[in-house]
This record gives structure tokens, C-alpha cells and sequence, in this order.
């Protein structure tokens, strides 16, 4: 058992660890809640027991490797590709992740984008703040009787599935994993592909599903297609994303989240095309950024960091 006064706890990220969290750490041991750089934390990894993260923060080998004293890894995120998992459970690192704490957020936010997409809202508010009236331009299209496609029909991909129905909206679906479903008819990943207006992917990133949507999935879809991506960005090839779109393969997509994060600058390739063009809508990976689920998320981590350390009473 480690000793309290000895457990030193970097909290990094902690704009998503609110109070409450925070406290419950510190019942644990010493906590240091700052944000920490990678070069920064190559030089300091050493001292700490307990590291807590969201998906900014890459626990990579070479960051293994200095963490000397290293014994949990708490990650407020349901995905782990930005951590070297195989490597810490090699050195005897324990890894502890979400289960669900995110799932109305994250599909939330999928809903918001589709609505943002399919009624060109962003556009059209750069448009009337540069002092213009073009209600032609920004005719959109309407949800109800369109059909939609989930690729992945886990706690997200079902949370759409629901709110997808309430807007009258046909819902098909994509899991090899699930047999039977009353939120969506399954159907093949081609047959999805060909059938619907509107494909969000919602898949866990695995060695599968990794670049599982290239060209020829694209060339598959309808013209007036969207596609929205709310799961991991490797889960589709992304030049064949943005050669869809200057193609006209495909009518519009959404991306919260990207291969290489974070986007920044305007040389990035997505900022690039999304500043020239209206086809494309981007956010920063905040699909699960609401106040509810980054509170949840936090007392999450922190709770079962506890119960991992033998420490609730």
C-alpha cells in the first residue's frame, strides 16, 4: 500500500477536473493540478505515482520509460489510442478509463453537428455578421424521413440512434457485434453506405476499424450524403475525406475529431480546405466538453482511482 504522504498526483488538464474531483484526490495524496507540456513532463514524469489525463496528454514509450515511480494512469476519455497501453502493462501501470460518462454529450453534440451541417447554420451566421442577407444561399435540409446510418451501435451510437428517431428520422445501422436491435435496423456496412443520407461513425478504434472508410467507401455513398465523425479520427482515411468533398463524392461531413491533434495554425490541411470551402465543419474534440460530463467524468476518475489504491473506507 502506498503511503499517503508519498503519493504525488499530476492532474494535467485540469480545466476538465472540477473542485469536487480535485477534492477527492487530495484525500489520496499530493496533488499538482497544472498543465503540463510534453517536453515538460519528459523532465518530470519521474516524481509522480499517479498521472490523470484526458486526450491531449500522450503517454507515449519514451514517457514510460521516465516514470520511474508510475503506478496508475487515470484517463478521463473512453478511447485509449493516445496512450501506449500495451507498453504500461508491460511495466505494471494500471490504466483506468470511462464507461459511458460521456455518452450524452458526445451524442449531443453528433446531433448538433448534423443540425449545423444540414442547415448550413455556420455559414450563414459568418454570412450575417459580415453584414449580408443571403437567405438564398443557406437552403438546408430537413431530418424528417431522411435515413441515417450508425456505423457502431454501442452507448453513443444507440443515444443517436434515439434522438435520430424522435426527428422521424430512418435509422439504419452497422455493429458485427450486435445481433438484434429495436433502436435500428442492421443492415451490411455496404448497404449502409449506398442507403444513407447521412453516416456518423461512432466505432471503437481498433486494428479493424482503423481507415475502415477510405475512397471506395466514399464512392459508395450518396452525392448528397453527409458524414459526420464524432469517434476517432483514424477511423476514416482523411485525404480520401477531403478529395470526396472537393470532388463532390460526397455533399458535406463533420469532424470533432482528427489523426493528428491539435489542429493548429491555418496551414493545417482541414483548416486550410474548411476556410476556402462550405462543405466542411470542424471542432476541436469537444465532443464531450459539457459542464455535466466533465464534472461526471472527473468524480469518475477520481472515485475509482480510490477504490484501485484500497483507499475507500
Amino acid at each position: 500500500m502506498l503511503n499517503k504522504k508519498n503519493i504525488h498526483i499530476l492532474v494535467n488538464n485540469p480545466e476538465y477536473f472540477d473542485k469536487y474531483a480535485i477534492k477527492i484526490l487530495s484525500s489520496i495524496g499530493n496533488v499538482t493540478a497544472k498543465n503540463i507540456d510534453y517536453d515538460e513532463l519528459l523532465e518530470k514524469i519521474s516524481i509522480f505515482d499517479i498521472i490523470i489525463i484526458r486526450v491531449d496528454t500522450k503517454i507515449t514509450k519514451q514517457l514510460l520509460d521516465k516514470a520511474k515511480k508510475l503506478r496508475l494512469i487515470g484517463s478521463a476519455t473512453t478511447g485509449l489510442n493516445h496512450i501506449d497501453t500495451k507498453y504500461a502493462k508491460e511495466k505494471g501501470i494500471r490504466i483506468i478509463s470511462l464507461h459511458g460518462t460521456h455518452t450524452i454529450s458526445t451524442a449531443q453534440h453528433t446531433m448538433a453537428l448534423i443540425f449545423s451541417l444540414s442547415r448550413k447554420i455556420p455559414w450563414a451566421f459568418e454570412n450575417l455578421k459580415k453584414g449580408k442577407w443571403d437567405r438564398h444561399k443557406f437552403i438546408g435540409t430537413q431530418l424528417n424521413g431522411k435515413t441515417i446510418g450508425i456505423i457502431g451501435l454501442g452507448r453513443i451510437g444507440s443515444q443517436v440512434a434515439k434522438y435520430s428517431k424522435a426527428f422521424g428520422m430512418n435509422v439504419i445501422a452497422y455493429d458485427p457485434f450486435i445481433k438484434k436491435s429495436n433502436l435500428a435496423t442492421l443492415v451490411t456496412l455496404n448497404y449502409l453506405l449506398k442507403n444513407s443520407d447521412i453516416v456518423s461513425l461512432h466505432p471503437s478504434l481498433t486494428n479493424k476499424t482503423k481507415n475502415m472508410i477510405q475512397l471506395k467507401e466514399f464512392k459508395l455513398m450518396k452525392k448528397t450524403a453527409f458524414l459526420i465523425n464524432t469517434s476517432r479520427g483514424e477511423i476514416l482515411d482523411s485525404d480520401a475525406l477531403l478529395l470526396s468533398l472537393k470532388k463532390c463524392i460526397i455533399s458535406g461531413a463533420a469532424l470533432d475529431v482528427f489523426i493528428d491533434e491539435p489542429l493548429l495554425g491555418k496551414n493545417n490541411r482541414f483548416v486550410k480546405y474548411a476556410l476556402r470551402n462550405k462543405n466542411l465543419l470542424i471542432t476541436p474534440h469537444i465532443g464531450a466538453s459539457t459542464k455535466e460530463a466533465v464534472h461526471a467524468a472527473g468524480i469518475e476518475i477520481a472515485n475509482n482511482i480510490k477504490k484501485e489504491l484500497n483507499l475507500l473506507k
